[in-house]
């Protein structure tokens, strides 16, 4: 039986690159799916098109099936503009982070779970509420999602006689800190914090940032508290530091963020639109 022709979804708009003279490639993000299709004259002046299917929107749409080529979009309807993470510098590089983790980490179908975590993280970070808090926790959601979650609550250090698995509690009366293994995908104790200090993937971290890991992973987000400024900036490097390890690459949106703070503050003033928003790619 042959498949129709026509088939629409709605879906988030995480990526694009320029295709020929007035086209684009969309990378999308749908319910079921991973999704690249191709907008055909979206880059013309008086397409009508163009508004629905900018950076972050979330729209509905009618895809056109082609056979060994991109699908083509046919129709698109806004459902949701996220236009201030497009007139935001910073918003709009922390969205860019969000979408980057997906097109990193998931090709083909995926679960329903990650389209709304990604939809409300998107909302989160439009809106005036904590920026760090709600990065931080969809990292650990998203982590999960793809299966590199780490292990925060027991120690994942080697014996001899195999993994260490001590439970791990810290309170913040402790003054010796703990330590992050990328390569074994999780936290250490004190202990073999010392005796894996050398090796590339390991790096310590205080108490505070793994209770707050911990916190992160499994509290839903309405339940967390503030973000303490000191603890957000260790739990920025440690995560950029975690992923970047499993990805094999550096996180493109957070090193641009960090590299234009530093240089100017000035350009969180800047629209986002203009400056490199289609570094979205696969």
């Amino acid at each position: 039986m042959s498949r129709s022709k026509l088939y629409q979804v709605e879906a988030l708009v995480l990526g694009r690159r320029e295709q020929g003279e007035a086209d684009r490639v969309l990378m999308l993000l749908t319910p079921t799916g991973r999704l690249d299709v191709l907008a055909r004259g979206v880059r013309k002046l008086r397409s009508r098109k163009a508004g629905h299917l900018e950076l972050f929107c979330r729209s509905q749409l009618l895809i056109s099936r082609v056979e060994g080529s991109w699908d083509i979009v046919s129709q698109a309807e806004l459902l949701e503009a996220h236009a201030g993470l497009r007139e935001d510098y910073t918003r709009g590089s922390y969205a860019r982070h969000v979408a980057e983790l997906v097109l990193r980490f998931f090709e083909g179908e995926t679960e329903p779970e990650l389209y709304t975590l990604v939809d409300e993280t998107l909302t989160r970070l439009e809106g005036s509420g904590d920026i760090a808090l709600a990065v931080r926790w969809y990292e650990q959601q998203v982590l999960d999602l793809a299966g590199f979650g780490p292990e925060w609550r027991l120690c994942v250090g080697e014996l001899p006689t195999g993994m260490c698995g001590r439970p791990l509690r810290p309170r913040p009366e402790d003054s010796a800190p703990y330590g992050l293994d990328a390569e074994r995908g999780g936290a250490l104790c004190g202990e073999c914090l010392v005796r894996h200090r050398h090796e590339s993937g390991a790096r310590p971290i205080s108490p505070s940032a793994l209770s707050w890991l911990r916190a992160l992973q499994h509290l839903p987000y309405a339940q967390l508290p503030p973000l303490p400024p000191a603890t957000a900036r260790e739990l920025a490097l440690v995560m950029e530091h975690y992923i970047a390890y499993h990805l094999e690459r550096r996180l493109t949106a957070l090193r641009a963020l960090r590299q234009a703070e530093l240089s100017s503050p000035e350009i969180r003033l800047q629209n986002v639109s203009s400056i490199a928003l289609l570094t979205c790619e696969p």
